[in-house]
């Protein structure tokens, strides 16, 4: 069950990031509202409502301060789905070396019989945890929000140039130079500052994830610390899933930086602003998983 999430994760991320690519060159030619309401603007206008709401308070009409400031917002709001996730996974830490054990007890039993009871004592052991395939998919809820933020900034230089589009809000769309509104094209310090953004957006993301992994691999021996070796899950197994796990996450770290160098300034400062909160979150996530981890001992 354990793979099987990784494994559906990745599959929806990077369909996710496809599917921006495949839609953002419509989405920049198109101003909201213009051409009739569609399926995505459900997830589009509640996000545009956001920084519109952010730029006539806190975001001065500045766009680069919206766009960090309404990142910063909408991941805020989507922690406790984070937090869920996180729960998640450190139960699965302490479900590993038990779902381990009833593996060793019925190794080299092949019978229908004995494979039954198996199945029956591993589906008894993650509902002690309270794991089920709704928490498996809990991450998939923040999709749309994501999505929906990200098309609303792709969409603003269409907006910026419709005369009196009640996004056109911006007294300036420059930041620290860089006109958040268009891509490479311009003078030589516009087409640096974005080659640099998309820099930044593949370094900040390379670094989340080693960090990340490097938390996760050091929990993991913290909590089979106590554990047998012959009770410890398959390393062997584990090691491949996460190799895969790796060429697919650095595969999308590439797709991001060709992706901002193609698109509007604007999205890169988003990912960006994105790549440094997530780390952020992970450190705060990582740093209450001790206690967190202690109290789902408690309780079983």
């Amino acid at each position: 069950m354990k793979n099987n999430k990784k494994y559906l994760l990745l599959v929806v991320m990077v369909l996710g990031l496809l599917f921006l690519s495949g839609c953002s060159k419509n989405d920049t030619t198109q101003a909201l509202g213009v051409g009739g309401f569609k399926f995505d603007d459900i997830f589009v206008y509640p996000m545009a409502g956001l920084m519109w709401a952010v730029s006539k308070t806190i975001g001065f009409a500045n766009y680069g301060i919206v766009i960090i400031l309404t990142t910063i917002v909408v991941r805020t709001l989507a922690w406790p789905i984070y937090a869920k996730t996180n729960d998640m996974s450190l139960k699965m830490s302490l479900v590993g070396p038990e779902a381990e054990k009833i593996k060793q007890k019925y190794a080299g039993k092949d019978d229908q019989q004995s494979q039954q009871r198996m199945q029956m004592e591993t589906m008894q052991l993650y509902k002690k945890y309270g794991i089920g395939l709704g928490g498996c998919l809990m991450p998939l809820i923040q999709m749309p929000i994501f999505i929906g933020f990200f098309r609303t900034i792709s969409r603003m230089p269409a907006n910026a140039a419709v005369e009196g589009h009640w996004l056109n809000i911006f007294n300036t769309t420059e930041f620290f130079g860089i006109n958040l509104l268009v891509g490479q094209e311009g003078s030589t310090w516009q087409k640096a500052g974005v080659i640099t953004l998309a820099i930044l957006v593949g370094l900040t993301q390379i670094f989340s994830l080693w960090i990340s992994q490097r938390r996760q691999k050091k929990m993991k021996d913290e909590t089979t610390s106590t554990v047998p070796d012959y009770r410890k899950p398959n390393f062997d197994q584990q090691k491949q899933t996460q190799k895969t796990m790796n060429i697919v996450m650095y595969s999308m770290t590439i797709m991001m930086v060709v992706f901002v160098l193609q698109s509007p300034a604007g999205l890169g400062l988003y990912w960006l602003v994105g790549n440094i909160y997530s780390t952020l979150q992970s450190y705060i996530g990582h740093k209450n998983s001790a206690k967190r981890l202690e109290v789902l001992k408690g309780k079983h």
